[in-house]
């Protein structure tokens, strides 16, 4: 078989191989075998398109309208605590007020890429940051995001963003198909300087039916809330994310194709909400810093989701100039947890007092 196969061809000989039991076996013995000859040169077009991209960067500017921002607040809010804090509005057209500091997290509603639809894979997703076919199929893994609290990004700014393919790495395990990891750097800037810097892991990996791995946490809360993501809330983040990653919106891609059981909760509407948790539970005279994440197992749709914080008693560790910043901050672990109880994102917000 060709390593040039369409994504088409590659998801029908997933599709394929799971039809019957003897079918399956038969399929894995011969692809353990092929791997001894296919495991070298799959390596070989991966490092090719790591030399070719790793280091390659884009630029998109964009305005921090206030429409987009009232539309993410109202895709959002129904979904979170009473606590979670309003935002001041204009009074003549009911948008965000301008010059009002946008959530954490919300910059990912704004620079939106201008590929055409021709120019994205079979996914729906950006053809620019994905490695080479058979690697088709892709996960959010995580990340990091650190704001600048001295500096956020505020409505009616005109703001820079500065996308870079940090590294491409690959993942090997015998008897398995390799997964590759690439790691994007996202840089925003208004006129005043640096807001926002994010890294971001993206998992590629040829067709495999994910499953779900169960990973229960064994601390109880501080606070908690829960909810049930909704085929809307889906479609209007996709919207607003200018997102347009199937396995979001339709669901018999998502079940035929990519064998999940339902539509897959966005990873930055995870993230979103994680952080807005902690907004509803901010303590007075603090500001988030940093958040630094993992996810664990998929999120679906119309499947009870929990959001949790818990206070850490240790400070954050740090050395030289942050030293003094550290003594002062505070931590919160966060984490998201499905309907059977196993985690689907975890992460440590680090906050630290308002300048």
């Amino acid at each position: 078989m060709s390593l040039s196969l369409s994504a088409r061809s590659c998801q029908r000989a997933y599709m394929l191989s799971q039809r019957t039991p003897l079918f399956r076996h038969l399929s894995s013995n011969l692809l353990v075998r092929r791997q001894l000859s296919t495991a070298s040169k799959d390596i070989d077009i991966i490092k090719q398109w790591r030399g070719d991209n790793v280091g390659s960067s884009t630029v998109l500017w964009d305005r921090i309208d206030s429409r987009q921002i009232t539309l993410l607040d109202q895709t959002i809010r129904p979904y979170l605590p009473q606590s979670y804090p309003q935002l001041p509005r204009d009074p003549r057209v009911g948008d965000i007020a301008q010059g009002t500091a946008i959530p954490p997290a919300a910059h990912m509603v704004y620079f939106p890429s201008p590929v055409h639809e021709f120019g994205l894979s079979s996914d729906g997703y950006l053809k620019e940051e994905a490695p080479p076919e058979p690697f088709c199929q892709r996960v959010w893994a995580g990340g990091v995001i650190e704001f600048n609290t001295a500096n956020p990004l505020r409505v009616g700014d005109v703001a820079s963003q500065t996308k870079r393919i940090q590294d491409v790495s690959i993942k090997e395990k015998p008897g398995t198909d390799p997964l590759v990891f690439v790691n994007l750097s996202f840089q925003t800037n208004n006129n005043r300087g640096l807001c926002v810097t994010e890294l971001r892991d993206l998992a590629y990996m040829k067709p495999v039916d994910l499953g779900r791995r169960i990973v229960k946490h064994n601390r109880q809360p501080d606070f908690v809330h829960r909810l049930k993501p909704s085929e809307i809330l889906l479609f209007r983040y996709s919207a607003l994310q200018w997102n347009s990653h199937r396995i979001h919106y339709d669901s018999d891609y998502a079940r035929d194709v990519e064998r999940h059981p339902g539509l897959l909760v966005h990873g930055p509407l995870t993230c979103t909400l994680l952080l807005q948790l902690m907004q509803a539970n901010m303590p007075e005279g603090m500001a988030l810093r940093s958040f630094n994440y993992r996810a664990i197992s998929p999120m679906y749709c119309q499947q009870d989701l929990q959001l949790n914080g818990r206070w850490m008693q240790t400070a954050p560790q740090s050395s030289g100039a942050n030293k003094q910043l550290a003594e002062i901050a505070r931590q919160c672990e966060l984490w998201a947890t499905n309907n059977e109880g196993g985690i689907s994102m975890k992460g440590v917000a680090t906050l630290v007092p308002l300048a």
